[in-house]
């Protein structure tokens, strides 16, 4: 019976692999470029490289704080980009998100995967300068 019991527990260990972490399965961010400065108005996009093991990216949050706001004045705002045509079923790939600016300063851009299950990768950070 130990011996059964032994092997049932070595058998689950090599089947759970990256199953049995749940974060392992998390998508991931592995490369941000995006232009270091932006002219107010204009439009650019940001370009990300990412890996995904389950192939299950459905959407990117792209969040954008003020960073020249004096600190009890900085706003941040969020948006969704849904990316299903582009990257569901793909466990890598290259994934543009559009980026504009409506005042001068500082930014912080912060980008995250999610998943069709809404479950989120580890954020990816960048700071971008918007001049007039």
């Amino acid at each position: 019976m130990a011996g059964w019991l032994a092997g049932a527990l070595i058998a689950l260990a090599l089947l759970g692999g990256d199953e049995a972490d749940p974060d392992t399965r998390l998508p991931v961010i592995v490369d941000v470029v995006a232009p270091a400065r932006l002219r107010v108005g204009t439009a650019a996009e940001v370009r990300l490289t990412y890996r995904a093991p389950a192939g299950n990216v459905v959407a990117v949050v792209q969040e954008i704080e003020e960073l020249d706001a004096p600190p009890g004045a900085r706003s941040t705002r969020q948006r969704e980009f849904g990316v299903v045509a582009r990257a569901f079923g793909r466990e890598a790939g290259e994934l543009t998100v559009p980026l504009s600016f409506r005042t001068p300063g500082w930014k912080l851009v912060t980008l995250t995967l999610v998943t069709d299950e809404r479950a989120s990768s580890p954020s990816a950070t960048i700071e971008v300068e918007a001049v007039p």
